[in-house]
């Protein structure tokens, strides 16, 4: 007997073939498209990027958080990669590849938060928020006692609604800020569009969904994932456009 195991010693196949898997992803989609809609009509702020009147505190601190979450979510993402790893060796070389390009993203948001007059020892003396700390915290928690996919669950959920909405978003601040102060976010959507991230997410997810009750166990890490964000930006909207009214 072979003790040795989770360690993707057989290389397993994606459980869809690719005509399967795109009827799979389809239904993915359309899932996010009306969690968009949901996220639209329930969270405070939530199109807020697209205003012509954008709130400085309000993006400002939004900025900040940007480089806190990549900040604690490389060493996050680092745990899962290994968690991938036990399971498909092709998963997780395509992982490897898509933290290699996102890890150091904190250098682009960095970039912007200095030109909003952000210092790197303000950023430092600012606590990020409890939904950016507990966001990393669900990271680790499902690659420990569930299931890994849920971590790339979130990066397709989040780079399919990027490439959905952020071109929108930066024509508008492109209008409202000009772009001397939004270098660092181009940067980061011309690799994220440019490159496919949600593509490669999908490529990642059809080698970890092993049966027909992963794609509902994916559907309800989305769920997990979009409350974990409607926190986020309700503590944002809390702590600079709700405190300035109150005061």
């Amino acid at each position: 007997m072979n003790r040795v195991k989770n360690c993707g010693i057989q290389h397993p196949q994606p459980f869809f073939s690719l005509s399967d898997g795109d009827a799979v992803r389809g239904r993915l989609d359309r899932y996010l498209d009306g969690k968009m809609a949901e996220w639209a009509a329930t969270v405070p702020y939530a199109n807020h990027l697209e205003s012509k009147n954008l709130n400085s505190r309000w993006y400002r601190r939004h900025t900040m958080e940007h480089v806190w979450r990549i900040r604690l979510s490389r060493v996050a993402h680092c745990r899962a990669l290994q968690a991938i790893a036990k399971v498909s060796p092709e998963a997780a070389q395509l992982y490897g590849e898509y933290q290699a390009e996102e890890m150091n993203h904190d250098v682009l948001f960095m970039q912007d938060c200095k030109a909003l007059g952000v210092t790197e020892d303000e950023l430092l003396n600012t606590e990020p928020f409890l939904a950016t700390r507990l966001l990393q915290g669900f990271f680790y928690f499902i690659c420990e006692h569930e299931d890994p996919i849920g971590v790339v669950a979130s990066s397709y959920l989040v780079e399919y609604t990027t490439s959905k909405l952020t071109p929108r978003q930066i024509h508008s601040m492109k209008e409202s800020l000009g772009e001397e102060k939004i270098k660092g976010q181009l940067a980061h959507i011309n690799t994220d569009v440019g490159d496919d991230h949600a593509g490669e997410m999908w490529r990642i997810l059809r080698y970890l969904i092993t049966c027909e009750a992963d794609v509902e166990k994916v559907l309800r890490y989305f769920d997990d994932i979009q409350n974990i964000l409607a926190m986020y930006f309700k503590e944002l909207y809390e702590a600079t456009v709700e405190e300035k009214l109150v005061a």
